[in-house]
């Protein structure tokens, strides 16, 4: 496991860009940009004459240095959008936009009225003033409100959803529309000030959208001289906010990236400028450093979430390949490195495209090409790393060509695509030690266990307190669950609910924490130490055992190991536990089951689990199990009921208990 200090050029850093560069900004920039003149700003670029030559001069520069371009539109790449995405959710999707119509963050679709209010928690009712605010302002702890909802809103994801709809139509009310969006937004968050502008990430990832935009709608004739120069201007501003506003940090993670990958993109659009080149030089070597920093050797990202490491793959990725196509290249190592995190992907999604919930999940995404897409399939990603590494096992996972890899390859992607030959069997067995996750599988089973440290190196950060918890799928079904993470601020004591030991399905001594919580996104301290003491994997059992010192303090030390034992041919999972200490514990198991499973005691060590796909029987030798109820959230703001199995003991240790979770013979469809 890798280890990092704290040593004077991070703290030298932390202090520039966390403190210095925002006071800069305060003091001289932000006066600076809120006075600039059209006539001023053109001069950034050398040009003194009317706006309208400007336009067509800045258009002919920038026209081929994104993923797509206008001269897109024929009729192969307009067949192909459709045959990624039905044309009559295309147009759907986008009749929702015209109307104002949104589903944010587990929200259903909502109506927000003829204007958006983009302060607004439209979930909660809380608005945020328009005025520079503090983070205790921001959170907004104890109260049912969530900043996410105005700030997913204001990412712009539907560009997307616009552009689609108007290259397949020419209707020119989705080219208004996304006019009007834009325009409105300008005008009713200006720079620097509200809910909008506090963090360099959300601008960062409202940025790369809008380039989007201006590359589906730049040849609009709804769209006027005035308005592009005016979304330029704040494009340009947007890269100065982030320049001065760098999430640099002990521990830097997704939104330190974000910032990175939002000063590439800006760095291509404004590659003709003196900005421009220095972003995008910036961020090329930043996306080097931070892939060493924040990604394992083995492809896992350290923040230890399957959905943070879905955002922050989407990050590298979609940056690398615009840095690509804008003719700069990366180092072997940093290829290396990319191409194992798909490789992570490949692993972990399961044969139906269903993932294993390990760690946070805010259903945050880059790029969004479809209101509707299922938030936790990720086998898009594969479609894009396929083409990106010549990889036809990552294509035959994905399963299909996503429409990522259409906007961010073209037509030539689709051809690279059909290239790639051979239907690959699916993955086997797969220990990634550095990231601390394993796979125990079969073509039928899927078993994922976590035996790593809690993430980000100590910190904990959007990792949970799950350590040798495991999810199980079987038969085309997910059986025992993560419970999810459901949200983070509107609700405090939910948000540290689903992120607790008893949230997951691991054992808890003495009711305590692995990890004791430090606010709602750190740890005070990871003392777990896991280590893995054997790990074999053969046709027929696949054998994982591991151990944590979670529990291993004072006054009566506890240290947890258990076994994965895989039976391949039965379908049986045995799982033991040993608790080695002295004198008298209480020690609680959990199996958390899928909402859409049954469940009865058949007698007090013996429960049967029915599924869509069969029935399976779960003994354990010694204590009695409970049903209890609790709460599952298969994604941000959704939450649903389920049952959990409960194993409770009063016990002096050590002790041994074994759990079998058994496929019964006969019982499949």
């Amino acid at each position: 496991m890798r280890k990092r200090t704290k040593d004077i050029p991070t703290f030298t850093r932390i202090v520039y860009h966390r403190i210095l560069r925002p006071r800069l900004w305060k003091t001289f920039v932000w006066e600076e940009l809120s006075r600039l003149s059209d006539k001023d700003f053109l001069r950034r670029f050398g040009f003194a004459g009317p706006n309208e030559e400007f336009l067509t001069q800045f258009h002919s520069a920038a026209r081929f240095r994104f993923f797509f371009h206008p001269r897109n539109q024929k009729d192969f790449f307009l067949q192909l959008i459709t045959s990624t995405q039905d044309q009559d959710q295309i147009l759907s999707e986008a009749q929702d936009v015209l109307q104002n119509r949104f589903d944010t963050l587990g929200s259903g679709t909502v109506a927000l009225g003829a204007t958006i209010n983009w302060h607004k928690d439209f979930k909660s009712g809380k608005e945020w003033p328009v005025r520079e605010l503090r983070n205790d302002e921001i959170l907004d702890l104890g109260n049912p409100s969530d900043v996410k909802v105005p700030w997913e809103l204001s990412r712009f994801h539907q560009v997307w959803w616009l552009g689609k709809a108007y290259w397949l139509t020419r209707n020119e009310l989705y080219a208004r529309k996304f006019g009007d969006l834009v325009e409105d937004w300008i005008d009713k968050n200006p720079l620097g000030k509200g809910v909008n502008w506090h963090i360099a990430m959300e601008a960062a990832i409202r940025a790369c959208n809008w380039i989007a935009g201006y590359y589906f709608f730049c040849e609009s004739p709804s769209l006027s001289p005035a308005f592009w120069l005016k979304f330029i201007k704040s494009l340009h501003a947007h890269g100065r906010f982030i320049e001065y506003h760098l999430e640099y940090s002990w521990r830097n993670g997704n939104h330190f990236l974000s910032d990175v990958v939002g000063l590439a993109f800006l760095g291509m659009f404004f590659q003709q400028t003196a900005d421009g080149k220095q972003w995008l030089q910036w961020s090329h070597a930043q996306l080097e450093e931070q892939m060493t920093e924040q990604v394992y050797p083995d492809g896992v990202n350290y923040e230890k979430s399957i959905s943070y490491h879905r955002f922050v793959l989407e990050l590298f990725y979609s940056a690398t390949i615009l840095c690509m196509k804008n003719n700069l290249r990366f180092t072997e190592k940093y290829m290396n490195h990319l191409e194992k995190m798909f490789e992570f992907v490949m692993h972990y999604v399961r044969p139906d495209g269903s993932i294993p919930l390990v760690g946070d999940a805010d259903d945050g995404r880059l790029l969004r090409f479809s209101m509707g897409e299922d938030i936790n399939d990720h086998r898009h990603a594969l479609s894009v790393g396929g083409i990106l590494f010549d990889r036809a096992d990552f294509k035959s996972a994905a399963g299909r060509f996503a429409q990522d890899s259409l906007w961010l390859f073209g037509g030539e992607g689709f051809e690279k695509h059909q290239m790639l030959r051979g239907e690959l069997p699916q993955p086997g067995p797969k220990a990634f030690t550095e990231g601390g996750f394993y796979i125990l599988r079969s073509n039928q089973v899927h078993v994922f266990v976590d035996a790593g440290d809690l993430g980000m190196l100590g910190r904990g950060g959007h990792g949970q307190n799950d350590i040798l918890s495991f999810e199980f799928w079987a038969n085309g079904e997910a059986l025992i669950v993560d419970s999810g993470t459901y949200g983070y601020t509107f609700d405090v004591q939910a948000r540290q609910e689903f992120r607790s030991t008893r949230a997951h399905n691991t054992v808890m001594v003495d009711g305590k924490e692995i990890a004791e919580f430090d606010g709602i996104w750190r740890v005070k301290r990871d003392t777990t130490r896991p280590e893995v003491k054997e790990w074999t994997t053969s046709p027929d059992v696949d054998l994982l055992d591991a151990v944590h010192h979670g529990y291993d303090s004072p006054p009566q030390p506890v240290v947890h190991r258990r076994r994965f034992e895989f039976s391949k041919s039965r379908v049986r999972l045995l799982i033991t536990d040993f608790l080695e200490g002295s004198g008298l514990h209480t020690i609680e198991s959990f199996l958390h089951l899928a909402p859409t499973v049954r469940v009865e005691l058949k007698e007090d060590r013996h429960a049967t689990v029915t599924g869509k796909f069969g029935r399976y029987s779960i003994s354990v030798d010694t204590g009695s199990f409970a049903i209890i109820d609790t709460r599952f959230s298969k994604s941000y703001g959704r939450i649903e009921p389920n049952k959990t199995l409960l194993l409770r003991l009063e016990t002096i240790l050590p002790i041994t208990i074994r759990v079998e979770i058994r496929h019964e013979e006969g019982t499949s469809t």
